[in-house]
């Protein structure tokens, strides 16, 4: 088994951004939610961020209960309503101005759930990781076979796998001041594409 990894430096960013509103009904809810939502995505748009670059993530209703009276069913004491999409930035210079512009459009009722960041093209690096993972398993099984006083012959078997490029995620939980002035610092680090390969050798 060989393995093969080649990092580069992350040239895509993802966040999810949205709303999340209390109120005393559901109609007084969603409204607020929807005109903050509303505000959310035309920030996203004047700030560069393209309609398919854009996706409802999340839309949910849901009861808020109160439980502190003992020895008695829970009552509803208003609705929540959260509304979040998931956004791809694909010039990272623009990623602190688009969260912040995000974040402020929303208000109070903005809450920034994740920022992940990833490679939007690992062709080039796959062909590297792969060339790396052969030499490695044929390194590994040279060695074996040296060791067991045969010489190594052709491959009979190749089997690759490809560890997911899946964004790195970077920041959880986290909200922003409206009269914020200070902008959000991001650094995106690296991403790695790694191939995972089993071959299985004829002996000499």
């Amino acid at each position: 088994a060989g393995q093969g990894e080649v990092q580069a430096p992350s040239d895509t960013g993802f966040f999810d951004v949205g709303v999340q509103v209390t109120a005393a009904t559901v109609e007084e809810a969603r409204n607020r939610a929807a005109q903050s939502a509303d505000a959310v995505i035309k920030s996203l748009k004047s700030n560069g961020i393209a309609e398919k670059d854009i996706k409802t993530a999340n839309f949910s209703i849901q009861p808020q209960y109160d439980y502190s009276k003992q020895n008695s069913q829970p009552t509803i004491t208003g609705y929540i309503v959260t509304n979040t999409v998931e956004v791809k930035v694909r010039k990272l210079d623009s990623f602190s101005k688009v969260i912040d512009g995000a974040v402020a459009a929303g208000g109070n009722d903005a809450r920034l759930q994740s920022i992940r960041f990833g490679i939007e093209d690992t062709e080039k690096l796959l062909e590297q990781a792969r060339e790396a993972a052969m030499k490695d398993a044929k390194k590994k099984a040279g060695q074996l076979a040296t060791l067991g006083g045969v010489g190594l012959g052709k491959p009979l078997t190749i089997y690759e796998t490809q560890v997911p490029n899946a964004p790195q995620p970077m920041l959880a939980g986290a909200s922003a001041a409206k009269d914020s002035t200070v902008a959000t610092p991001i650094e995106p680090g690296t991403g790695a594409v790694t191939v995972d390969i089993t071959v299985r050798w004829s002996l000499k």
